[in-house]
């Protein structure tokens, strides 16, 4: 087996990192063993930038990234209050910056210190269409609608914002490792997501987040393309992380090699599609659909009047999800460690669930 899939446990929740890769354990050991040798303790780069180095490396092949573009550290918050000050100082005389109210409530509390750092103005939104385009230096959008699990067109819309000369910062965290994420293609400027969700680094793990290589040099980067060697830009902005935590990261993103974005998200879709086809009959369900006529994520969220009781009921009997007060239960998609199997039993739990609250009243 390439993950450790407990008997017994189903898990559709989005905040623990998943199934852990087979031979994580055995890696940690090493690396933990390794890391005092006295030929480690001679090398120019220190632990943390190797490991660094490599994780940004193998996500750069799954994002559609420069390696000199992302830099693997700290948290997403964290990472997103450094996007906002980094394009307040690209587009200084336009005053404003904007975020999304699809992206986590942690977010927007890091942006409000990031427009009070910067002296600009934080504006939340729900629709483009109300934004004061002339005034943003930058629009952040979550690419997954954290609430509906809702995808936006990620090329259409940085088309769409870029001709009214603002820059755009995707979050990635819920789809990076579970959809076809192409930050090339789509021609964006700045993004940030963590490396927990979908990518396997566990709890704990680093986030990462990305500069165009355009942007670097105005940023203060040095004078280099993008040739898998780190840029002041990239590399410069960041603390150390935890070696261990890199360590895991690049554990998961190793389990990753060699597969693609689209070959992913197909996945996802059916895995998805096999849930929400399950459950359409189930009582006293409300299946959220997608905003606004967007198509489904790899994520599904159920309404129920007793969700938070639906969710102990569930993981009662080995199945875990995400609750949202009041009345939200969210299941997440994994498509590298999650199989068709698990799926189909968690649906058909899901179900009985349901149906006995259903007989009770």
């Amino acid at each position: 087996m390439r993950y450790e899939l407990p008997p017994g446990l189903i898990r559709l929740d989005g905040n623990s990192g998943g199934a852990a890769p087979s031979r994580t354990s055995a890696r940690l050991r090493k690396f933990a063993e390794h890391r005092w040798m006295e030929s480690c303790a001679r090398r120019f780069a220190p632990d943390w930038e190797l490991e660094a180095r490599t994780c940004a490396a193998k996500l750069a092949r799954l994002i559609g990234a420069g390696e000199c573009e992302l830099t693997v550290a700290e948290t997403t918050s964290v990472n997103l209050f450094k996007a906002l000050v980094a394009a307040s100082r690209l587009r200084p005389e336009q005053p404003a910056l904007a975020v999304g109210r699809d992206c986590f409530a942690s977010d927007h509390y890091l942006a409000r210190s990031a427009a009070a750092y910067t002296g600009t103005e934080l504006l939340l939104f729900d629709d483009l269409a109300e934004l004061p385009f002339d005034r943003l230096a930058v629009v952040a959008l979550s690419h997954t609608d954290v609430r509906s699990g809702a995808v936006r067109d990620p090329v259409a819309t940085t088309a769409a914002l870029h001709e009214q000369g603002v820059l755009v910062l995707w979050e990635l965290s819920e789809s990076a490792g579970a959809l076809d994420v192409d930050l090339h293609a789509w021609n964006a400027d700045l993004a940030v997501g963590c490396g927990h969700r979908y990518l396997g680094g566990g709890p704990g793990a680093p986030a990462y987040w990305f500069v165009a290589e355009r942007h670097q040099r105005e940023l203060g980067g040095r004078d280099r393309s993008c040739d898998g060697v780190l840029t002041q830009t990239a590399s410069g902005f960041s603390g150390a992380p935890s070696t261990l935590a890199l360590s895991e990261l690049r554990n998961g993103l190793s389990m990753l090699d060699g597969v693609s974005g689209a070959e992913l998200e197909a996945k996802t879709n059916g895995l998805v599609s096999l849930f929400v086809d399950r459950l359409l009959r189930a009582p006293g369900v409300e299946i959220v659909p997608p905003r606004r006529g967007r198509r489904r994520g790899p994520q599904v969220s159920l309404r129920h009047p007793r969700a938070q009781l639906v969710v102990a009921e569930l993981f009662a009997r080995g199945v875990v999800v995400d609750f949202v007060d009041p009345d939200v239960l969210r299941f997440s998609f994994a498509p590298s460690w999650l199989r068709y199997i698990d799926v189909w039993e968690a649906a058909e739990v899901v179900r009985e669930v349901l149906e006995q609250l259903d007989r009770e009243g």
